[in-house]
């Protein structure tokens, strides 16, 4: 389910509007709750689930540095994204130097149910 409060615009010079704000409730769930509950759902124990959620970053990593996207069935897809820090006048001028950072941009999968209105 989707939790949100009710925030109001900070837009000076402008009506008051008013928006939903996505928030968390409690503590995030840490590698071991995961894993104890995806070995409920399927017939691994919990210790080998959570070697292989140990596991993913790092192959994740791999496959990411190879230039490819990872797209998990259900989850979504991960792939990188670079921050350019200005703009160049002519294609020959284009260099790996002007980015200012690179991000990981994750793509949820277009089908979940358990996002309730």
């Amino acid at each position: 389910m989707l939790f949100y409060k009710k925030q109001k615009s900070q837009l000076k010079d402008r009506p008051v509007k008013y928006y939903p704000q996505v928030v968390t409730v409690g503590k995030p769930a840490n590698t071991q709750e995961v894993a104890r509950r995806i070995a409920r759902e399927s017939t691994v124990s919990p210790s080998d689930v959570h070697a292989v959620i140990r596991a993913l970053p790092e192959v994740m990593s791999q496959i990411m540095s190879e230039g490819r996207s990872v797209s998990l069935d259900g989850l979504g897809s991960f792939r990188y994204a670079g921050v350019v820090g200005r703009t160049v006048d002519s294609p020959g001028e284009v260099k790996a130097e002007l980015f200012t950072g690179i991000r990981v941009r994750f793509t949820p999968a277009r089908e979940r149910k358990d996002l309730g209105a």
